[in-house]
């Protein structure tokens, strides 16, 4: 059986050597990034080692949409939650922000990179996401759970890959979890991390990098959960 995703969130962390930045520059940066249609944010404001540009409101609370780009001191951090933001709308704009940054970063290099893809899926076999990860992967029985209080308010698991050269060395984390938001939906977390500097000329490796996270978890994830999701598994 197919499992789509539903993806909730997109994050890119492009990391650099300790940078100091001026708010005058940053405050260029906003500018310059307001009238790119692919990335723009409407807010800036100051933050402790950099500043943030927004498009929601900068103290959003768990499970709120979060649309932002943080520039900090050490990284600049790209953030799509629950807004919505396609696959090709969050590379897009990853790579713009990344080409209006990299004149400021130390040596115009980014060292290393991480992208985050979080999803749901829905299941077929079960509809309480905590009974599947119990019985389903774990292959726990109910009697050895007594020993708790109560059943556990979310079951889940981790797991960490790589390097994988079909991947450019990429290493995986991944997490596959009950959803408190949808007990009848499944979680999953993929976190591809790369640990190779890119700079100007190199930059199409960060669309190239998120993909594969992407495909990490559209690919072999789902196909790892499918395998107890299925009818004969009922």
């Amino acid at each position: 059986m197919s499992h789509a995703l539903r993806s909730i969130a997109f994050v890119a962390e492009l990391i650099h050597q300790p940078a100091r930045h001026e708010p005058k520059v940053l405050q260029k940066l906003h500018s310059e990034l307001f009238g790119d249609a692919a990335a723009s944010y409407r807010d800036f404001r100051l933050i402790p080692g950099g500043a943030q540009l927004s498009n929601t409101a900068a103290t959003a609370l768990p499970g709120q949409p979060v649309s932002c780009a943080n520039i900090l001191a050490d990284r600049v951090q790209v953030r799509e939650e629950q807004t919505g933001t396609s696959r090709d709308d969050f590379r897009s704009r990853t790579d713009e922000i990344a080409r209006a940054c990299l004149g400021n970063v130390p040596g115009e290099v980014f060292l290393a990179q991480q992208f985050t893809v979080r999803s749901v899926v829905n299941l077929h076999t079960s509809e309480d996401s905590r009974s599947f990860m119990l019985g389903g992967l774990f292959g726990f029985e109910p009697t050895q759970l007594v020993g708790f209080p109560g059943e556990p308010s979310l079951a889940g698991m981790r797991f960490t890959f790589g390097p994988d050269a079909s991947a450019g060395g990429g290493i995986f984390n991944v997490r596959i979890e009950s959803f408190a938001q949808d007990n009848r939906s499944l979680f999953l977390e993929t976190i591809g991390t790369w640990p190779k500097p890119v700079n100007e000329e190199a930059l199409g490796a960060l669309a190239e990098r998120f993909d594969a996270t992407y495909a990490f978890q559209e690919e072999k994830l789902v196909a790892f959960v499918s395998q107890f999701d299925s009818e004969g598994e009922a």
